[in-house]
């Protein structure tokens, strides 16, 4: 199950170089949340889409997004299918991260209001 404290806490304290992707059974997907959502548009195309729960842009990785990421970074943890933590070769940083999360949250507002 996904530990939202947590989340929000690796989020919070994200050093700009660093991508954290969780693993849900139900959805079979992995997860990317905040900084660590915009990461990993720089090296996959993820869908992405817009957590009220956790009130930050999500991104829902497939397997083969995940093999994309195991090939273009560094594994700096691994917790056997349930948590990856990768490092990227160089710091991004937050430069482009709030308009591009101001993007998500207008689409998914956008697309609420057809559902």
């Amino acid at each position: 199950m996904i530990d939202k404290e947590i989340i929000t806490k690796n989020e919070a304290e994200n050093d700009g170089q660093t991508i954290h992707i969780y693993y849900d059974d139900i959805a079979g997907l992995y997860m990317a949340f905040g900084l660590s959502a915009y990461y990993t548009t720089m090296v996959t195309d993820p869908y992405m889409s817009y957590s009220e729960a956790f009130q930050m842009p999500v991104a829902l990785l497939r397997r083969e997004h995940v093999l994309y990421l195991r090939q273009g970074l560094t594994i700096a943890e691994h917790s056997d299918r349930s948590y990856y933590r990768f490092t990227m070769r160089e710091k991004v940083g937050e430069a482009g991260y709030e308009r591009w999360a101001s993007g998500i949250l207008t689409r998914h507002g956008q697309l609420a209001k057809y559902t």
